[in-house]
């Protein structure tokens, strides 16, 4: 993949603006600007992709295959759309002789899908080293969804996201004497004590903090577009905030915005079919919304688990990230740009439930916003990790236009609002 990107961008990779520079397999190039009094920007995206099951894919997953408009392949949505529409309008950028005012950096990891360690991590901490710090970062994110996806909105709405959950893997074990199959104990062992702590904690989530998160500035940014009915309720959160928290909670992917989520994803125990298991555990994946930290997540277990015998292990954790403006330099102009691309659609601010790897460069910058220029309907966002991931034709050529725009809109002020006009 590299090596591709290198043949097919020869003008980036010959520039004298352009340093490129290698971590394990994840790249960071800097573009220099012409005005070092600014701060610089950082761009972010990443090469890998999760594994594909081929057999159940139209066109094989690593084919590009191109069919009837659609561009078929793992990574058209997840992450290779933002990474190689940065890299064409980079190089076409460089191509007119063009400098761009401020320096650029952008870095492309390599392992983003396992938590980015040896990629994002490494880079992040050789520019804290160096002392460099952003303006504001673009990481990848929500989508542009098509119509019908925002309650009071007939158009499509652009998210771009200013703050995503966290992270936690947390395993619920529990050691028990076992014994013989045709006498269990009044608790019925391990297996049953665990289930038992498995259905409360799904019967007992976490409290929902509608009214107090990233949902409050998404319906106020919202509600100038809303129908009237909408509009009043989201004009009126101080009322209103038990209706639409009941009418986000109606669906998965609404209710993840408003709560911190519990899944239990692997479980093991047992080796014989007539034998009492001595051992039994279950792993938890749960994603922190900003306002719960993994204090708050492991007293909520706990208290609810209510079972000294069964042990509690954090695996592996981030908290959630900061909320950043949507005041700022940063968020006006991709909202800007997004208006350019796709001028039908409602901009407003939104929560990522997943992870990026944003994570790591969170304390390089003063705001991070994670937004990817895919136009999705809600069929769509199964393909995120699914069978046969696509982007059409007409998506990418946009793809690659809003970041032609957007490379064009850093050299603009910051400091005053940017505006619609095209």
């Amino acid at each position: 993949m590299l090596e591709h990107i290198v043949k097919s961008y020869p003008t980036i990779h010959s520039s004298p603006l352009v340093t490129l520079e290698r971590f394990n397999f994840s790249s960071l190039y800097i573009i220099k600007g012409s005005d070092q009094s600014l701060r610089p920007v950082l761009l972010t995206g990443h090469i890998d992709v999760v594994p594909a099951v081929f057999e159940k894919w139209s066109f094989h997953p690593f084919s590009g295959t191109v069919d009837d408009g659609l561009i078929y392949g793992r990574g058209t949505i997840d992450n290779k759309n933002s990474v190689f529409g940065i890299l064409e309008a980079l190089e076409h950028l460089l191509s007119t002789g063009k400098q761009p005012k401020r320096d650029l950096y952008i870095a492309f990891g390599h392992d983003e899908e396992v938590m980015g360690l040896y990629g994002a991590k490494v880079i992040a901490a050789e520019l804290k080293k160096r002392g460099v710090r952003f303006a504001f970062m673009m990481d990848e994110g929500c989508p542009v969804l098509k119509n019908g996806f925002f309650p009071g909105v007939s158009g499509p709405v652009g998210l771009i996201c200013i703050a995503e959950k966290g992270f936690a893997t947390i395993q619920l074990s529990l050691e028990h004497p076992g014994g013989h199959a045709s006498s269990p104990p009044p608790n019925g062992g391990a297996i049953t004590m665990l289930s038992n702590a498995i259905v409360a904690l799904h019967n007992n989530p976490m409290p929902n903090l509608f009214g107090r998160g990233i949902e409050v500035p998404m319906f106020e940014h919202a509600a100038v577009s809303q129908s009237p009915f909408f509009r009043m309720l989201s004009s009126n959160l101080w009322f209103f905030s038990p209706l639409l928290s009941f009418a986000m909670s109606l669906k998965d992917s609404t209710r993840a915005q408003i709560t911190t989520t519990f899944a239990f994803t692997k479980i093991s125990g047992g080796v014989k079919d007539n034998v009492l298991p001595n051992s039994v555990s279950v792993t938890l994946n749960t994603r922190l919304l900003p306002g719960h930290t993994l204090d708050d997540v492991l007293a909520h277990i706990k208290k609810v688990v209510n079972d000294p015998q069964i042990k509690v292990d954090v695996i592996y954790s981030n908290e959630a990230s900061e909320i950043s403006s949507t005041e700022s330099e940063g968020y006006n102009v991709i909202h800007h740009t997004v208006k350019q691309i796709h001028p039908d659609a409602v901009v407003i601010p939104g929560l990522l439930i997943g992870g990026t790897d944003t994570k790591w460069y969170g304390e390089l910058c003063d705001d991070v916003y994670r937004f990817v220029p895919s136009f999705l309907g809600t069929e769509d966002l199964k393909r995120f990790h699914g069978h046969d991931e696509l982007i059409t034709v007409k998506n990418f050529e946009q793809t690659v236009n809003f970041f032609h725009h957007l490379l064009t809109n850093f050299d603009k002020s910051f400091e005053v609002e940017l505006h619609d006009e095209l």
